[in-house]
């Protein structure tokens, strides 16, 4: 359930006529060019150093010790009603009266899938690749798409376009593997992913499961995202939709995780 219908990328039979926003920032970015080539949106320099590193057992295990608070954050960024009680309440098992099915449904699957997360990260099996995306995807979005866990164009409405998204993702990962900050890879990959729209639908949910497990998989802690900031969120988002600059989106997220911090 989202309460705000985003400006999403184009489809992808016509992601690479798309028109590339021009400004002054452009000619300040040497890398402009093979940044967005490479990710589909750019970005200039951005403070990664404000996210202090900790210890990667004590990241997973501060990650596994909130989770019903990312659960709680994660859901009401989508504009779901339930409050953190109710939220703890759902997660034990308890069902919880005067919600809608569909929320209920939402919360529980951003549970399953940070648990999938969890153990992923846990036992040493998180990876950035197409794989673990596709796994997240299918269960935060069993319940709103019927081709959950599927890139766009690989399920029920086959479509050529599906390439050209795999073809992102693989410069995606290439990138990243180039990327020695892991910081700055889980910012580039939580941008990119949600401005490419690699699913029908939980994009931005799928982007963020992601960019969490290449933090705290480095010894980062998760970056929560307030809900009481979904209108900073929205402003950045809008700025990323509309320009492909995702700096500010980038210095967003900075910012959320050293005030958590």
């Amino acid at each position: 359930m989202v309460t705000k219908q985003p400006r999403w990328a184009p489809d992808p039979e016509t992601y690479a006529a798309r028109k590339i926003a021009t400004s002054d920032s452009y000619r300040e970015v040497p890398d402009r060019d093979a940044q967005i080539r490479d990710t589909g949106v750019w970005w200039t320099e951005v403070d990664t150093d404000r996210i202090r590193p900790s210890d990667a057992e004590v990241a997973w295990r501060r990650f596994r010790a909130s989770l019903p608070e990312l659960v709680w954050h994660a859901a009401r960024l989508e504009g779901n009603g339930f409050t953190l009680p109710e939220v703890r309440t759902l997660l034990a098992g308890i069902t919880v009266g005067g919600r809608s099915a569909e929320d209920e449904l939402q919360v529980l699957a951003l549970s399953e899938a940070y648990g999938a997360l969890r153990d992923l990260v846990g036992y040493g099996r998180f990876h950035i690749d197409k794989s673990t995306s596709d796994r997240l995807n299918r269960i935060l979005a069993r319940h709103e798409s019927a081709d959950a866990g599927r890139f766009r164009g690989e399920g029920t409405l086959r479509r050529s376009g599906s390439e050209l998204l795999r073809t992102r993702f693989a410069a995606l990962q290439e990138r990243l593997a180039e990327t020695d900050d892991p910081r700055l890879q889980a910012l580039i990959y939580f941008c990119s992913a949600a401005r490419t729209r690699f699913y029908a639908g939980a994009n931005e949910r799928t982007a963020l499961l992601m960019m969490t497990g290449i933090l705290i998989s480095n010894g980062f802690d998760a970056i929560t995202i307030p809900h009481v900031r979904r209108l900073e969120l929205d402003h950045a988002l809008d700025t990323l939709f509309e320009t492909d600059d995702a700096t500010e989106l980038m210095a967003f997220l900075i910012d959320c995780a050293v005030s958590e911090g």
